[in-house]
Formats: structure tokens, sequence, C-alpha cells
């Protein structure tokens, strides 16, 4: 039997919407997530939901429930504005603190990468000097948790890079904002070098995957001067999730143990805006009972979307 794998991609305080999502889950499963899937990726905000639901050696993941109330009673905490700067004289501009972030993950997650129980990757960026690609992951055994998921949340412009040892580290999303490839990638390299991951994987996985950003309108900039298409790469591409890696993904895997989860949405929404939660887990909630496009063309039979992960995932279940 295949197992469920989860795969979460960035978009700051959008993360709230996707919690929404994965408590219904939980609930009509009548089971937490961390005691059905089998390994996880995440990319900045995705990072803090994947590590919270995967188990530690030492006790169960986090129910969806016990992290969306970890949102919701740290947001302004965590997007604790640095102050106004003046931005003609700033030489290295970002919008937050992250010191409220960096409690947190110290707080909820202590300890190395080795002591997540199960198999997880984490993308930051790595600006050594020599690659800019660097996934951790349970074998980076000297690495805080904590620190490794803060990394892979510093997204420019918003939170300040992160030094350790001379070398500097910044947003997973500067180049896998969906880690569903790294997911796939990074258990392929596993399954060839641990026999016990080889075991638990031998039957394959199916990859249940969260699209944070949503599927907005995808529109140029109107302002298409240097600083236009900065704040616009900063702000819609880099922060959004584009197709490529799920494209390839299903290619890979087969497109039927891929299931992705997103909303389409007619507007972009600010990964930084805490006044719109209450709005992006009402999208997320309606998204969970509504009817996709090919269950809207079938007379009979109509799945919601909801009902239909909750099939894809009894699938990996005994």
């Amino acid at each position: 039997m295949k197992k469920l794998v989860l795969s979460v991609s960035g978009g700051g305080a959008l993360g709230i919407g996707p919690l929404q999502f994965m408590k219904r889950l939980e609930a009509d499963l009548n089971k937490p997530l961390h005691e059905i899937c089998e390994a996880y990726a995440g990319t900045s905000t995705g990072s803090i939901i994947v590590s919270g639901i995967c188990k530690s050696k030492s006790g169960p993941g986090k129910t969806a429930s016990e992290l969306f109330d970890l949102y919701k009673n740290n947001l302004e905490k965590i997007f604790k504005k640095r102050g106004v700067l003046d931005l003609s004289k700033a030489t290295n501009y970002y919008k937050y603190l992250n010191s409220g972030l960096k409690k947190m993950l110290y707080e909820v997650f202590p300890g190395k990468m080795d002591k997540f129980g199960k198999p997880i990757f984490i993308p930051t960026t790595y600006m050594n000097g020599k690659s800019t690609e660097k996934v951790w992951d349970r074998s980076d055994d000297w690495m805080d948790r904590a620190f490794a998921i803060l990394s892979s949340c510093s997204a420019p412009t918003y939170f300040d890079s992160l030094t350790l040892d001379g070398q500097m580290y910044c947003d997973g999303g500067m180049w896998a904002n969906d880690p569903i490839m790294v997911l796939v990638a990074g258990l392929s390299r596993l399954r060839k070098k641990d026999r016990e991951v080889a075991k638990t994987f031998a039957d394959g996985f199916k990859v249940l995957s969260f699209n944070t950003g949503m599927v907005p309108p995808n529109k140029g900039p109107s302002n298409k001067s240097i600083l236009g298409w900065l704040t616009y790469i900063i702000d819609e591409w880099v922060a959004r999730t584009g197709n490529s890696n799920l494209f390839e993904a299903r290619e890979v895997i087969g497109a039927e143990n891929v299931f992705r989860c997103e909303p389409k949405v007619s507007k972009s929404y600010a990964m930084d805006d805490l006044k719109i939660t209450n709005d992006i887990v009402k999208i997320w909630d309606e998204y969970y009972d509504s009817y996709d496009e090919e269950e809207e063309k079938k007379k009979k039979g109509k799945k919601t979307v909801g009902q239909k992960v909750c099939q894809f995932v009894k699938s990996t279940m005994e």
C-alpha cells in the first residue's frame, strides 16, 4: 500500500488557510495527520506547518487544530513591524523583526534536526558563494530545528536574512516555494540508502500538496521599472506557487498519486496582511465544501473537494 506524504508551500500568514482545511480533514478522518503521514516537506510558513505535524522521536506531532491556534495566537508577534525606514538610505531593508518568530520556534521546536521522527525536508537558500540550494533534513544532526525552520522563513524584504558561522541563509521560497519535488527527490534518495525508509515506501507514496498562496489571476506588473519588476517578483512571483514542480511531480510518480489543494481566488492576498485572516479561513473552509470543475460536470455521484481528499488519504491507510 502506498504511504501518504505531505507537502506545504510558503505564504506567510496565509498558512492559516491550509490549517483550516486540515482541521476539517482530520475531523472527517477521525484521525490526526501525524498518525497517517510518513514524510514531509515544507517551505517558509509550510516548514512550520509540516514540522509541527511531523512526530518527534520523543512524542506525537501536533494536530491541525493545535497548529491553527498556534498561528492565531502568534501572528501579531511574528509580524512585528521593524519601524519606519528611509528607503533611500536603508542598506538592509526588511519590514519585520524576526524576534517573535524566533522565540516561538525555539519554544515549539527544541532540539536538533535528528529529533524528527519521520523524514522531513526543509528548503532554504544558502548564500555560501558556491550553491544557493540547501535542504535541511534529519542528517543535519548539528542544526537546531528552530534555526532550520527560521532560515526557510526569512523572506527578503519581509524578514532579515540569517548568518551562522559566516554563512548567510534566506527564504527557501527563493528557489522552492513549492517543495513537492524536494519531497519526491528526497524520498527517492533516502529509499536507496535507508533500509527502514525503503521498507516503509516499498509500494510507493501519494503526495497531499497544499498551495498556501492559492490560485489568483496572474498578471504582470503595471509598473515595468526595475523597482516595479522587483516588487512583482518578490510579492507575486516568488511568493506564489507556480505549477512547474507540480507538473514534474505528476510526471515522475503519476498524476493519480498527487492531490493538490489550492482554492481559486479572484485576487492576490498579501502574505502579511493580518486583517484578512478570517477571510482566508473562510476561503479554505468554503473550498473544502466545494465541487471542482470535473465534479460539476457530473450529474450523479458528485464529491466535494473535502470528500475527494478524504478518499485520497484513506487509500493510504491500513
